[in-house]
């Protein structure tokens, strides 16, 4: 009878165990489920309004992207200005993030436009893509900019912060007149920063998380995040000047990211490592310098 017993104990065991591994996947397969969706479902974000909106600096506009989602988005227009920069914030924000530097274009002498995406902020759409349709976003800010009796036949840039930044990569490879970009902690393509996310959240482990994610924004997107990829486009920038910026200690977002993009990229394109900076986030020691290149970089552009 004991080695029946003991046969039928083992044969317990492996029933258990069996159990527990398949309950471990469906529990994961759901998580990573889930966890996807809310990446591309995030909570909106409250617009936080610039305290001189009300001198009419700010105009409130609204435009519709390139397939037709309406945008919502200030516009400030500065006397003398003859050129336009289009700012793109990151995800999952808002035209908010990117205040203290429209205020610092408009004090260097630019029109700037601030909008959010779509499905954040105060933009139609129920669904962000992280990249990929965010492109027909920034095109319908083009066509927005290009409209406008101030701004008409002036050159426009784009600075784009994290998403935004290579949103502004891929549409700058289509749209021409789009005369300079600058980016700071873009990513080079969606897979890799999908998978550096999960590695932020669980360390060695992350892949474990990313991997089905991966997966599960495939189905959604119908396109695999590896092909939404700014480092595919943007040698088709050139001859326009491009100027890469990323934090050294970026944990969201790695330096690598930048390096890769700039060794693809073609000439004239400029990259700037900013020492002790992270993500959203530019150490004070760098963060004066590094304003006035950004500056310098598109009065030389638009001049040329």
């Amino acid at each position: 009878m004991k080695p029946q017993k003991r046969f039928s104990n083992r044969q317990r065991l492996i029933r258990q165990a069996g159990l527990g591994a398949t309950v471990t996947a469906v529990s994961m397969a759901t998580c990573t489920l889930v966890c996807a969706y809310l990446a591309l479902h995030p909570p909106r974000r409250p617009v936080t309004r610039p305290d001189d909106l009300s001198t009419g600096c700010y105009e409130s506009v609204c435009f519709l992207a390139r397939d037709g989602i309406p945008l919502s988005g200030w516009f400030c227009a500065r006397p003398g200005a003859s050129a336009t920069i289009i700012l793109c914030h990151g995800y999952p924000a808002n035209r908010s993030e990117m205040l203290g530097w429209a205020r610092l274009f408009g004090e260097a002498g630019f029109h700037t436009l601030l909008f959010d995406f779509r499905a954040m902020g105060e933009s139609g759409g129920n669904r962000t893509s992280i990249g990929l349709q965010e492109v027909q976003d920034l095109l319908g800010a083009v066509d927005f900019v290009a409209s406008r009796p101030e701004t008409a036949g002036h050159p426009i840039g784009v600075y784009g912060f994290s998403m935004g930044g290579a949103v502004a990569i891929m549409a700058a490879a289509q749209e021409a007149r789009i005369a300079a970009v600058a980016t700071h902690g873009a990513y080079a393509t969606l897979e890799r920063a999908i998978h550096q996310r999960g590695r932020m959240i669980l360390g060695p482990i992350g892949r474990i998380f990313s991997a089905p994610a991966v997966f599960w924004m495939q189905q959604w997107l119908g396109e695999h995040p590896r092909r939404i990829a700014p480092v595919d486009q943007v040698a088709r920038i050139a001859p326009r000047p491009l100027f890469l910026s990323h934090g050294t200690e970026d944990p969201v977002v790695h330096p690598e990211d930048a390096r890769i993009l700039f060794r693809a990229a073609r000439p004239p394109k400029l990259l700037r490592l900013l020492p002790r900076s992270r993500h959203a986030w530019i150490d004070p020691a760098v963060y004066p310098a590094y304003r006035q290149e950004l500056t310098r970089f598109f009065k030389e552009a638009f001049r040329a």
